[in-house]
């Protein structure tokens, strides 16, 4: 557990917001592969149902999902609300070496705003 501004806050909250923003990252970025190599007028077929859908529906269907992941992690945050500072917080470990290199670049951010 987890207290920031006197709301506690379980840890599993953390993962699942990183979950649901992996997800995103992840249709967003086959979006990205998907307009690399399809023209949007370009027509595919479903390998398991054999239907055929072009590369905008198909689009449209990934900002579908983008856009229930959103929805998602406004319920689980109640818009924003009751996550302020979990993730910005000094005792917040996502990733050792890059929580390191922000820590440095704060404290280095800090000690110039000290002496100007």
């Amino acid at each position: 557990m987890l207290e920031i501004r006197g709301i506690v806050v379980g840890m599993s909250i953390t993962k699942d917001i990183n979950s649901l923003l992996d997800d995103m990252l992840v249709i967003r970025s086959e979006i990205n592969r998907m307009r690399a190599d399809l023209k949007s007028n370009e027509t595919l077929v479903n390998k398991q149902t054999g239907e055929k859908i072009s590369a905008n529906k198909i689009e449209e269907l990934a900002n579908n999902e983008i856009n229930e992941i959103k929805s998602e992690l406004n319920k689980l945050t109640n818009n924003g609300q009751n996550i302020n500072g979990v993730f910005n917080n000094t005792y917040y470990v996502n990733d050792m070496l890059q929580d390191k290199l922000i820590a440095q670049a704060l404290e280095d951010n800090n000690n110039q705003q000290l002496t100007t």
